[in-house]
């Protein structure tokens, strides 16, 4: 081998810096990126805590209209059944009003 064949060592040099540049370059491109999808990371982790928050106030406030659909329902079914017997006592009434008016008209028209 001969001097010519071996480069110097300031072109060695030049290399390896530019080498290290372009390494340098990538892990700069790398942790920017880095950085970005963190940022989008982190907003999608708020975003779904959010909608997490809205979900249980949703099933809360699902669960309580359960509640007052049943509580209604069962008020319901008490006044319904509270109004039957009311007309029963009623329609009771009707008839033995009705059995002693047609008794009283039997006694004056057929006596």
């Amino acid at each position: 081998m001969t001097m010519q064949q071996v480069p110097a060592p300031e072109i060695w040099q030049e290399r390896i810096e530019g080498k290290v540049d372009q390494i340098l370059d990538r892990l700069t491109r790398m942790e920017e990126r880095q950085s970005s999808l963190a940022g989008k990371v982190e907003a999608h982790d708020n975003r779904i805590t959010e909608l997490a928050e809205r979900l249980r106030k949703q099933e809360h406030g699902l669960i309580k209209a359960e509640s007052d659909v049943r509580s209604l329902e069962t008020t319901q079914t008490q006044q319904h059944t509270q109004l039957s017997g009311r007309w029963a006592a009623v329609g009771a009434v009707a008839v033995a009003l009705l059995s002693v008016i047609g008794s009283f008209a039997a006694r004056i028209f057929f006596p």
